[in-house]
């Protein structure tokens, strides 16, 4: 069994670091700096939560509007789920700090063979509340209403065309005084409402949304467990039939769509937290059985790109996917995008010819048929070929 030293790991961690890539950026600095709370079910339209020196000189967390707080365990605990043993070795991967094997020690005299107990039995999923579907339902109808100008504007700027937003059933969320909602759905709006649609009958499990107010704090925000449990995976829909031979693993759902537009099949992890060192395994698990005989391609966010200063979480964590998806027999590749661009959709947004090249050659290095253009609509205005950013990194996984 695997330990790790819990103050070592602690005393390594950045916690201010930890809550601004968990809750968003602070608002103020120093000892006045406040986050978003980090518990799902906290609706804190203003940063409430603080960190502090405990007695023992440990940093810790606390929100001073619902009483929550802790240790960065804690921290990854309430904001990304992760059980303590998660939170612990993902911390304890972001510091470096190598987990150690415990000796098994040998009975002092032999024990009678116990009987094995039948496996557990994991409960199916719960199904999401009706409210999910009421509300992924009017959204992607007040987007194409006059009071989703706005939101759709926004959505073009990004790359999105019409075809592609309608076929992913991305909405407008005006807020809840022009669109009612029980308690536990995000209720700071307007906002982007980005579903998880059912692989299956494309029905509504699960959304997230992207506040769109300038001064908004937490960026992204979705329902409590209670009413529609993360999926942690959302397949994305293209405009064209795709290649089933490749899938295109990306954080988040911005980025997601933007490889759905250029006609691969794209899956968007929703949360890096599900793909730590202990997640990685059970994530490419379910990849492998939800996308059978495909390849993958892996490519999360640079937190680094903009600022040294970030931990490199996306980093991190598309290792972890890509060797775990290499453990289990899989063709892998890990890609960066350019030096100096953070994702898939800023890199998108600056020149979408570079984007629609690179994806359009990944076939070929992972040994899979071409893929065939799909009819591309509407084109970004952005630099020209000769103007192109750099291509990104390729990383072969480890046993590709």
């Amino acid at each position: 069994m695997t330990t790790v030293d819990r103050d070592a790991v602690l005393d390594r961690t950045d916690l201010a670091a930890l809550a601004t890539e968990i809750c968003g950026e602070s608002q103020g600095r120093g000892g006045s700096a406040r986050w978003h709370c980090p518990n799902p079910d906290h609706h804190d339209e203003h940063p409430s939560m603080g960190i502090y020196q405990g007695f023992q000189g440990r940093w810790r967390w606390k929100c001073h509007a619902c009483g929550e707080g802790g240790t960065a365990v804690d921290l990854l605990m309430t904001g990304a789920g992760m059980t303590v043993r998660e939170a612990l070795l993902d911390l304890a991967d972001r510091a470096g700090i190598a987990p150690r094997q415990q000796p098994t020690r040998s009975p002092a005299r032999p024990a009678a063979t116990p009987r094995s107990p039948a496996p557990p039995v994991s409960p199916p999923p719960a199904p999401p509340d009706p409210a999910i579907s009421t509300l992924v339902s009017a959204a992607a109808d007040l987007l194409w209403q006059p009071v989703g100008a706005g939101a759709r504007s926004y959505l073009h700027g990004r790359g999105f065309t019409d075809e592609l937003l309608t076929a992913n059933r991305v909405g407008f969320d005006p807020g809840p005084r022009q669109l009612p909602r029980p308690k536990g759905l995000p209720c700071a709006g307007p906002a982007i409402v980005f579903p998880a649609l059912h692989p299956g009958d494309h029905q509504p499990v699960f959304y997230q949304v992207r506040y769109l107010r300038s001064g908004q704090r937490r960026r992204y925000d979705q329902p409590s467990q209670d009413l529609a449990p993360n999926p942690k995976l959302a397949h994305l829909i293209t405009t064209a039939p795709a290649a089933p031979e490749l899938t295109v693993v990306c954080e988040g759902f911005p980025d997601a769509l933007s490889v759905a537009h250029c006609g691969l099949t794209s899956v968007a992890l929703l949360g890096t937290g599900h793909a730590s060192a202990t997640g990685a395994s059970a994530l490419a698990s379910r990849l492998i059985e939800e996308r059978p005989g495909s390849a993958f391609v892996v490519c999360f966010d640079d937190d680094t790109a903009l600022s040294q200063d970030k931990l490199p979480a996306g980093h991190n964590a598309a290792i972890h996917l890509a060797d775990a998806l290499a453990h289990h027999g899989q063709i892998v590749l890990n890609i960066l995008t350019p030096a100096g661009i953070k994702d898939i959709n800023a890199w998108w947004q600056q020149n979408p010819d570079a984007v629609r090249a690179t994806l359009h050659s990944l076939p070929a290095l992972l040994g899979r048929p071409a893929l065939t253009p799909p009819d591309e609509g509407p084109r970004l205005p952005g630099p020209s070929p000769a103007d192109a950013a750099p291509g990104p990194s390729l990383n072969h996984a480890p046993g590709c």
